[in-house]
């Protein structure tokens, strides 16, 4: 429940590049460079990095940047560039307005100085004030854009660094499993690098992924580790985090008066150092706990609080959990015009979040005050849909296993991957070593050399089994579980040889969804995933066992029918048309229906290629589309060029 932004700021202090420092191209340098200046400078700037400088109040901060400016070898373009990230970073009383166009600005000089720590920086930076200024998605594009050119760069700090940034977006957009990965890589990084500080720091973001993801015990296991961090290296910033951190698992686990305890340790630091989004997060904590203990108005006075404190930071990004709160509160007090007022705006700062989570506590809140409202049809809307949501969060849950399981896969292969290199390594070290010692030994190497040979050939058969599972997975479309567009063409490939070869007739039908950008606009790309699923479904119950249906773009379908002529396959493709039309979609938003429009192409002379029929087939979709769409259209006869 605590801002992105807040969350942000804990680890902002190292979050930037691990640039040594810096070499000085002639055409920059001026005549005589002041070398104590310089490394006065480097310095700042890499304790700042490494977070062994972490001041805790702006007016401290504000002293330590102006510092750093101050040390700005003149003439040097790099190190004066190096210190604009820094301070967009870092700035505590920059305006989000102002930091994206400064950003904007050093993204633009990076580049073409061919700076890419500062690039990756920088990205960071506007990343971090869209978050404040508009909706932490918003930010994802320039954390991922700042990652790829860590990568390129192979400064795999840096690429922790945006990791970490990223991870926090996702873990409040409803995405901990994902969260959970890039934090996890990120710690990975830190540690091969020797990044000890920012690792610290990074224990905590894990510990939000965790009890995001409802793993309590994990989360309160790597809290507690963080706040031994943060004590012993005095970041009292950190401590208010921490502290609120703890109190948000306590109310997850029902005991409000412990979870009240460590909200007021975190309000007592943060008044401390004159944090005011430290204040917010603690203040909006204790509206919940209230809220949850039944104390709607000590919950609205805590919001009143939270409200202004965020304001004075000028963070809009917990609006949404503010309002819903309030509306929470207000409901509680029997207030209940003015609590579906307050869920209505709710619902619109948190619907671009797509938090599913959030919303599904909304709907059910607001069907409640519907009722006590006597409007029993609204409410049983928001009960519908409070359903339709929780089953999509059981949906989500399952995906959080799988991902967490394909990273733990991941990571535990490359692991052995690792291990085993240096047990080669070691190996041969030893076999040298043995060699020099004695030629008499040869023999005794040539049987270590054998049996490490059986290794190498053990390991290759797993390594093919473990390939042939993934060249599964890079066939199957994800979210459907048929065919990709790579399989389906091969399908294409393959029925269309074995039809001359047979002499068989052979139909391809191109399908396409009629008005699929209407249905993700007006419910949401969520709705339009469930659409996708279930119109697989029902095609794929009309199939027979040898035809094949592939995806081959957001909402295009192929389907191939062997052993098939053209009138065959347009009964085919009307008897698919017909299914999808009965598509009962009502549990997933009423009234919706879907519909189809296809394309019906015969293979038409053994001289045709897959590109030809493809191309027919396509338009003859087009022309269905035209004609008014929800109908089936043959393909003109096929025309040699």
């Amino acid at each position: 429940m605590c801002s992105l932004s807040r969350l942000k700021f804990l680890v902002a202090i190292v979050l930037m590049s691990s640039a040594p420092a810096l070499s000085i191209r002639a055409d920059q340098a001026p005549a005589v460079l002041p070398l104590s200046r310089t490394a006065a400078f480097d310095q700042l700037a890499n304790r700042l990095e490494r977070g062994e400088l972490s001041p805790d109040t702006d007016a401290d901060m504000a002293k330590v940047l102006a510092r750093l400016k101050q040390l700005v070898p003149a003439g040097d373009a790099r190190r004066a560039l190096r210190y604009r990230y820094t301070y967009c970073i870092l700035g505590m009383n920059a305006q989000p307005k102002q930091g994206v166009a400064d950003a904007q600005q050093g993204i633009a000089d990076a580049r073409r100085m061919g700076y890419t720590a500062a690039e990756a920086n920088f990205h960071f930076c506007r990343g971090e004030h869209l978050e404040s200024l508009t909706t932490p998605r918003e930010a994802l594009p320039d954390y991922s854009a700042g990652i790829e050119i860590a990568r390129h760069a192979e400064d795999m700090r840096l690429v922790a660094d945006g990791l970490s940034w990223r991870g926090n977006v996702q873990s409040l957009l409803g995405e901990p499993a994902l969260a959970l990965v890039d934090f996890l890589q990120a710690q990975q990084n830190y540690q091969e690098s020797g990044a000890a500080v920012e690792g610290e720091l990074n224990l905590l973001n894990i510990a939000v992924a965790y009890r995001r993801i409802g793993e309590i015990d994990m989360a309160r296991k790597y809290t507690m580790q963080s706040l031994a961090y943060a004590k012993k290296r005095h970041n009292v910033l950190q401590q208010v985090s921490v502290e609120a951190q703890l109190g948000f698992l306590d109310s997850d686990s029902s005991d409000q008066a412990s979870a009240h305890r460590h909200f007021e340790a975190a309000l007592e630091l943060a008044r401390g150092i004159g944090d005011h989004e430290g204040l917010g997060s603690a203040y909006l904590g204790q509206a919940e706990a209230f809220n949850l203990q039944g104390q709607h108005a000590e919950a609205l006075a805590q919001l009143s609080l939270a409200r202004s404190e965020f304001d004075k930071a000028a963070d809009q990004s917990s609006q949404g959990m503010i309002t819903l709160q309030t509306a929470e509160a207000e409901a509680g007090l029997g207030q209940h015009a003015e609590a579906v007022a307050d869920y209505d705006r709710a619902e619109q700062l948190l619907g671009s979040g797509g938090n599913l989570r959030y919303l599904a506590e909304l709907l059910d809140a607001r069907a409640r005050s519907y009722e006590a409202l006597g409007r029993p049809g609204q409410a049983v809307l928001d009960l519908r849909r409070t359903l339709q949501v929780r089953a999509a969060l059981q949906r989500n849950a399952q995906r959080y296993n799988t991902t967490l399981m394909s990273y733990q896969f991941d990571s535990a292969r490359r692991d052995q991957q690792d291990q085993r290199i240096k047990e080669e390594s070691a190996l041969q070290g030893r076999q040298l070593a043995a060699l020099k010692r004695a030629r008499n030994w040869q023999n005794l190497a040539m049987l270590f050399g054998g049996l490490l040979l059986l290794g190498l050939i053990w390991q290759a058969m797993r390594q093919l089994r473990h390939a042939r599972r993934l060249h599964f997975l890079a066939m199957t479309d994800a979210l459907t579980g048929i065919a990709n567009r790579r399989q389906i063409e091969r399908r294409m490939i393959h029925t269309l040889a074995e039809s001359r070869r047979k002499r068989e007739h052979a139909v391809l039908l191109a399908l396409d969804i009629d008005d699929f950008k209407r249905i993700n606009d007006a419910y949401g790309h969520q709705v339009g995933d469930i659409v996708l699923v279930r119109l697989v479904e029902a095609c794929s119950k009309a199939l027979r066992a040898p035809d094949h249906m592939g995806r081959v773009g957001g909402e295009e379908f192929l389907v191939i029918l062997p052993n098939t002529d053209l009138e065959a396959g347009r009964l085919v493709a009307e008897r698919l048309r017909q299914c999808v039309n009965a598509i009962d979609l009502d549990d997933v938003a009423v009234g919706l229906k879907v519909s189809i429009s296809l394309g019906v192409a015969q293979l038409g002379d053994p001289a045709e290629g897959v590109q030809s029929l493809v191309e027919r087939a396509d338009q003859a979709l087009y022309r269905a589309k035209a004609a008014g769409r929800n109908r089936v259209e043959l393909a003109r006869p096929y025309a040699p060029a």
